[in-house]
């Protein structure tokens, strides 16, 4: 990991670089959630000094991602059924939004991009067993965003953005456990057709089902590990 942060620092300042690698490991299920982020482990394992790391934190916090506990430290955050409700809400009403004022703006290039996302997505669910789970969720978000980019709303991103935090946490702990990405594939490449072709109703019915429907495997999938445990 040392090597991999010094060859980039070129690129990126340490802090960005610490934060993004923690980031990823946290949303990935390295530390999953409610685990305490011990920072002289944490910033071992990165390979550098705690520093960084005190800035990284902070902004994780900002986006939901972990939770400061006084005298104890960072832990990545936890979500309650209810809790995880209402965010999705949040989730439908701005993607919702934002998805019927891009059907509209799109351009030829956004059309393709979208497209070649979806795509390549389609190639990597096919994979079964191989599948890099995390590049296909890097690529999920990738598609999301490309079909609300084109509205043009910079304040709704944001606030999208920081909706997802934690959430997006779960959805990817929750997929690793059914292994199940068929559903999500199928919705996505009817989203694409409606968006590619300007349908903004559709569009938006089709946004709002694939919402429910992830909120409702992880709600599944949440109730089952709990029963078990």
């Amino acid at each position: 990991m040392q090597d991999k942060v010094s060859d980039a620092r070129e690129a990126l300042s340490l802090p960005e670089l610490v934060y993004r690698k923690l980031r990823d490991s946290i949303v990935n299920g390295v530390y999953p959630p409610g685990s305490m982020l011990r920072q002289v482990e944490v910033a071992e394992m990165l390979g550098v000094s705690r520093n960084p790391l005190r800035e990284a934190l902070p902004r994780l916090e900002s986006e939901g991602i972990v939770t400061l506990f006084p005298r104890r430290g960072y832990a990545v955050a936890t979500l309650e059924p209810s809790e995880i409700e209402d965010v999705f809400d949040l989730r439908i009403l701005l993607e919702t939004n934002l998805v019927r004022r891009s059907a509209k703006l799109r351009t030829k290039k956004h059309s393709e991009y979208a497209k070649s996302i979806v795509s390549e997505m389609a190639v990597l669910a096919a994979q079964a067993e191989s599948i890099d789970r995390a590049q296909w969720f890097d690529m999920n978000l990738k598609f999301h965003d490309a079909l609300m980019q084109p509205a043009n709303r910079p304040h709704h991103l944001k606030a999208l953005k920081q909706s997802r935090g934690a959430l997006e946490v779960y959805i990817r702990t929750e997929v690793r456990l059914t292994g199940d990405l068929r559903q999500a594939q199928r919705e996505h490449a009817a989203m694409a057709r409606a968006f590619i072709e300007g349908d903004a109703d559709r569009l938006v019915e089709l946004t709002r089902k694939h919402s429910e429907h992830t909120r409702d495997r992880l709600l599944e999938g949440l109730a089952r590990a709990r029963a078990e445990d």
